[in-house]
């Protein structure tokens, strides 16, 4: 990315030192060397501040990265579909099984349902990091940056200019009603107490 290599131009142009702009932005001079080496990128408020501080507007800080960005923000986009999908068929092939064992063999059933939870347990850990992990967290940073560029607060910004793709919210759409159903019937198989009469097999 070229936003590190930007800051630091701006900065050393006005003759000041990391601090110096720290103070300027009111972060740290730690973050200052951060955003400057590329290991992190700023929030939207702090691209903000950023920018008041260097007196420039924001698009200027984030001009040569755009291409990039967008291309991250699609990328992450795809993966958390990708992540969503193989979520999906694990937990509806455990539905299925439990299903089968529950009509043709009763005494492993505790087994299998052992078993099922673990991987539930597994399968919502892999979509709380997709949502939530490193990758998710620079998209966000990314999309709010493109979106504060813009000036505006809509998301037609995000799809005219991050790439919302359609086909990836509605597959994610499709994707997350597959598991809540399944979650349901997973739910009256290994809580039959439960008594949802949807699930009553």
């Amino acid at each position: 990315m070229e936003f590190g290599s930007t800051v630091t131009k701006l900065r050393e142009g006005r003759g000041w030192s990391q601090a110096k702009l720290a103070e300027k932005a009111g972060v740290s001079q730690e973050t200052v060397a951060a955003w400057e080496s590329g290991q992190e990128f700023p929030g939207q408020e702090q691209l903000l501040s950023l920018a008041m501080a260097l007196k420039v507007k924001i698009p200027r800080l984030i001009e040569k990265d755009e291409e990039l960005m967008v291309k991250v923000i699609e990328g992450t986009e795809t993966y958390e579909t990708a992540v969503m999908g193989v979520v999906s068929v694990v937990t509806a092939a455990c539905a299925l099984v439990l299903i089968a064992l529950s009509h043709t063999d009763p005494s492993a059933l505790q087994i299998a349902i052992r078993v099922t939870e673990a991987v539930l347990i597994v399968g919502l850990l892999a979509l709380v990091w997709q949502r939530r992990g490193p990758r998710a967290q620079r998209a966000k940073a990314f999309r709010d940056a493109l979106e504060a560029a813009d000036g505006s607060q809509t998301a037609f910004v995000i799809k005219r200019k991050a790439g919302r793709n359609t086909g990836n919210v509605i597959m994610q759409f499709v994707l997350g009603a597959i598991i809540a159903v399944t979650l349901i019937v997973l739910l009256g198989i290994i809580v039959p107490e439960s008594r949802l009469p949807w699930v009553m097999l």
